[in-house]
């Protein structure tokens, strides 16, 4: 390493150029080093800290700190709470060169809202020489040093793979040789060199590429003495915006048209809801379904992640071709790989001669709607990682590759990240296929969906076995207040099982199962005494409850005819006709 490294105030420069926050500890646990960044996270300054033992000073990351140096093992990824930040945190322990005796460590420290914005940051700090080059190779973006010439000092890993190159190869070599071969375009070194000044753009690589590349000066002494680049892959953003672009070319008649059938196709597949929480969820799946990218769906058992998985296939431009819905969990972990990627002749003992193709093939230019990822096994996430990768798929058995063009929807009713930090499920297919999460939340956390539901499957049911029901208020009221553990399932099945079993033509509340009622304790002064009434009667007396409560929301017409998602004119009309007081 050139002596120019070693300077202390080079040093200093790199350390406030990073946009992690960085601990340097010494190997007896007192903290050596916090830059600007740190102490902005921590709201804390560095004479605050300086000489203080970590776990009396920040003992949230003194524990782990203790066990990363007892261990002498890294710890990456590790997420704190820290005053009201969600940080995501590395530590690393320290060693001197030959003798690998432990010096100290490095904590590196990113708000969480920060690393789903952009990309990976600078992850490793070290305290001196040995410090620079954890950071300089931990980093998941690209980063070049090179002087005031323009002379490439060094390259990291990462820089190595997004440019396709070897460090060997660049190290030495001035940048203005590089751009004339066309390794890539234009140079932001050359132009920070000229300008004297942080520098921002684009750059084209010769393998087809997107970088968005920085350029930060470092001065010492005054004068420019190296320039630090970062480089980040925006390929895959670049595309997504470009057909964004497009999609807003289309005129507005074929969004009110798509509007309309959208609509219709909703409430064909039950897509039933009233609430905010629902309300999120079903903007988001406006958004989604015209972009062509991996959505993550999470939610408990029973709440609709398959519904609205098939709503996104309907809404987008695969419409047309298959849907197909794999649930993980259902096959057995010994058949689900040549179920997914199928097999050629021979694969194993009672394979079909003529081989099988598989869920990939079958979905080939539709969607795949891969349910309960999260019970796949290590092996198989592997290849599913790598088809999200390239798009290619190998048959069990087979020795080629055969390029697809499905879009994958997941889902999953555990905690993902919590499996990914017990190591049962990667990290990094995590990351792949967690570009779009949608959250569905269950039923007991959004009440207000309850009657119209009820009223949905009761509708449904009674048409179903040729039964003529209504249902009183205060069965309405009571499931309104039971928190339906197994959600809508739970709900439709509750429905169904009512229908059935119940002797007359009125469900009250001696056709509800014991247990629901036992549940629920329902103040005998709230409950309305019914005798009984239609459907008919039921979805007016449920649409002026529902107008009714929302009128108390709003100030005006508009105000109401925007939350109920219908126009001004139906408002009017439905007012008048509940003879509801009107807005002034």
């Amino acid at each position: 390493m050139p002596d120019k490294f070693i300077n202390q105030l080079f040093l200093s420069q790199i350390l406030e150029a990073v946009d992690n926050g960085i601990l340097a500890i010494h190997n007896n646990e007192s903290i050596a080093l916090v830059n600007k960044k740190a102490e902005k996270i921590l709201g804390l300054k560095e004479h605050e800290l300086k000489g203080k033992k970590i776990l009396d000073a920040l003992p949230i990351f003194g524990r782990k700190l203790t066990e990363c140096i007892k261990n002498c093992k890294s710890l990456f990824r590790y997420s704190l709470k820290y005053n009201s930040f969600d940080l995501i945190c590395n530590f690393t322990p320290i060693f001197e060169d030959q003798k690998k005796k432990l010096i100290g460590a490095v904590i590196m420290i990113k708000e969480k809202r920060e690393i789903e914005e952009i990309s990976k940051n600078l992850q490793l700090f070290q305290q001196h020489v040995k410090m620079l080059d954890a950071i300089f190779e931990s980093s998941y973006d690209g980063l070049w040093i090179c002087d005031h010439r323009g002379k490439v000092l060094r390259i990291n890993k990462a820089s190595e793979k997004l440019n396709q190159l070897r460090s060997k190869d660049i190290i030495g070599r001035n940048v203005r040789d590089l751009v004339k071969e066309g390794v890539f375009d234009r140079s932001v070194t050359l132009e920070v060199l000229k300008k004297k000044r942080a520098v921002t753009f684009m750059q084209n690589l010769k393998n087809g590429k997107k970088l968005l590349v920085t350029g930060n000066p470092i001065f010492l002494n005054g004068k420019l003495r190296y320039v630090l680049t970062n480089d980040r892959d925006i390929t895959e953003l670049i595309r997504l915006k470009e057909e964004l672009e497009e999609s807003r070319k289309i005129s507005r008649k074929y969004f009110e048209k798509l509007k309309r059938i959208t609509a219709k196709e909703e409430k064909e597949k039950s897509f039933i809801f009233c609430s905010k929480e629902m309300k999120v969820v079903y903007e988001a799946i406006q958004r989604v379904s015209s972009v062509d990218v991996t959505v993550f769906l999470q939610g408990e058992s029973g709440v609709g992640k398959g519904l609205v998985a098939r709503i996104i296939h309907q809404n987008s431009s695969r419409s047309k071709e298959p849907f197909i819905h794999v649930n993980c969990g259902a096959i057995p972990e010994n058949l689900l790989e040549s179920e997914l990627f199928g097999y050629d002749e021979g694969a194993f003992t009672g394979a079909k001669k003529e081989g099988k193709i598989g869920m990939f093939e079958m979905a080939n230019k539709g969607t795949l709607f891969l349910d309960e990822i999260t019970e796949m096994p290590l092996k198989l996430q592997v290849k599913l990682l790598h088809f999200l990768d390239t798009g290619e798929i190998n048959r069990v058995g087979g020795i080629t590759s055969k390029k697809l063009d499905v879009r994958i929807i997941a889902a999953s009713n555990r905690d993902v990240e919590s499996l990914v930090k017990e190591k049962k499920f990667r990290h990094d297919l995590f990351f792949r296929i967690n570009i779009v999460p949608i959250v569905i939340p269950p039923l007991r956390e959004r009440p207000d969906d309850i009657p119209l539901l009820l009223t949905y499957f009761l509708k449904r049911y009674s048409e179903q076995y040729k039964k003529d029901f209504s249902i009183t208020s205060e069965v309405v009221d009571l499931l309104s207040q039971y928190s339906f553990p197994g959600n809508i399932r739970e709900l439709s099945n509750l429905v169904e099982r009512m229908v059935i079993m119940t002797k007359g033509a009125i469900i009250e509340l001696s056709s509800l199962p014991k247990y629901i009622k036992e549940s629920v304790k329902l103040p005998f002064n709230k409950v309305k005494k019914w005798q009984g009434f239609s459907l008919k009667q039921a979805l007016r007396e449920f649409e002026m409850q529902i107008i009714q409560e929302a009128t108390k929301k709003c100030k005006n017409q508009q105000e109401l005819a925007k939350l109920l998602g219908i126009s001004q004119p139906t408002v009017a009309r439905k007012l008048r006709s509940y003879k509801l007081k009107s807005f002034n």
